[in-house]
């Protein structure tokens, strides 16, 4: 399940995502809509176990903490006793009060947008924490006890020299945290990096087919193991990242969020005043052929695989086999490059 929290104290540079900036002023009404929505679709869909809960944003520390209780009170008798409960937060408004009490609701897991240590290259994001900042807000996780904790990384801007990055990746090793999500800065229209018509920083990398591919390495000699092209685990899967890319079905609740249940994905309005009016986003039919393509796409971009049962092409898997860029495991095929996944599973599809 994904629950979506639109509100932020600012707007990131390259951020596309549905969040409001100037309505804090609706946080009370839209919590208690979110709640109405959830227990509605709840009893809709008919659902009788969850196995993981994602609530992102936006940024959701900017929402008071008490104005998340009854939404896990929703919850609480659906949740499998293992489910993996996350929250998302920003350095700067990650409080230990904040923390302390979310974690009494069932928390679990803490999803900290770090994206960088150095304040050039937040500057440049127009991120508005500091450095010190990130140790605080560690430290006040560490303190009500939770033991979860990712981190976010963007590289590919114009302060990702190699030193750089090895700094980044060294400083965020040493910190109390099990994952790292670590993502090539995309410019994607709707955000004031694409009206600026800022460019990626992309392709080869001093030596390196890409910037990711450095990343990588970097990674794993912390000890952080690729396990999806942006994610990186020391330990521990999540849980909510497997569903997505297993094609788990997940409900979507909040303004723009988007679900997908029965074979058909459905998306949340946008903006928050429809969304409190009660209006109706669309709904897509999902086709068996989308369906397999989805699946191509999303287990050749992780560990998840394929299964070569679901490809047809059978002599472009035998070519992507002899030139050993995927490889066999007994029923399933895996990407050996996942940077490559969506050419792969294009050349498959």
């Amino acid at each position: 399940m994904y629950l979506h929290i639109p509100f932020c104290d600012s707007k990131c540079g390259y951020c596309a995502f549905n969040s409001k900036t100037n309505k804090n002023h609706l946080k009370h009404q839209y919590m208690q809509r979110l709640c109405d929505d959830l227990a509605e679709q709840l009893a809709f869909y008919g659902v009788s176990k969850i196995t993981s809960v994602y609530i992102g944003g936006g940024t959701p520390s900017v929402v008071e903490s008490s104005k998340y209780q009854r939404i896990f009170e929703i919850l609480y008798p659906f949740l499998e006793g293992n489910a993996e409960v996350n929250i998302e937060a920003n350095p700067n408004s990650l409080t230990l009060e904040w923390m302390k009490n979310l974690k009494s609701f069932g928390v679990n897991r803490l999803s900290l947008g770090v994206q960088s240590f150095f304040a050039e290259k937040l500057r440049f994001l127009e991120r508005i924490h500091r450095e010190v900042s990130i140790y605080e807000a560690m430290e006040n996780a560490l303190k009500v006890g939770l033991e979860n904790i990712s981190i976010d990384l963007i590289y590919g801007t114009p302060f990702c020299a190699k030193e750089i990055l090895e700094q980044e990746v060294q400083m965020a090793s040493k910190l109390p945290i099990n994952h790292i999500s670590a993502y090539q800065l995309s410019i994607d229209e709707g955000s004031r990096f694409f009206v600026q018509q800022k460019r990626e920083f992309s392709g080869e990398f001093e030596g390196y087919p890409s910037m990711g591919h450095f990343m990588k390495e970097c990674l794993g000699q912390q000890g952080f193991v690729q396990y999806e092209v942006s994610n990186y685990a020391r330990g521990y899967y999540s849980k909510h990242n497997l569903g997505y890319w297993e094609q788990k079905e997940y409900l979507g609740i909040g303004a723009g969020a988007v679900g997908c249940i029965n074979g058909i994905r459905t998306y949340g309005v946008c903006e928050i005043e429809d969304y409190l009016k009660g209006k109706s986003g669309d709904r897509e039919i999902l086709k068996s052929k989308d369906i397999e393509l989805e699946h191509l796409f999303l287990g050749l971009r992780s560990c998840v695989g394929v299964l070569e049962s679901k490809i047809t092409k059978k002599k472009a898997l035998e070519i992507l086999l002899n030139e050993k860029k995927v490889e066999k495991k007994e029923n399933k095929i895996y990407a050996l490059d996942y940077f490559l996944g969506d050419e792969l599973a294009l050349f498959l599809g």
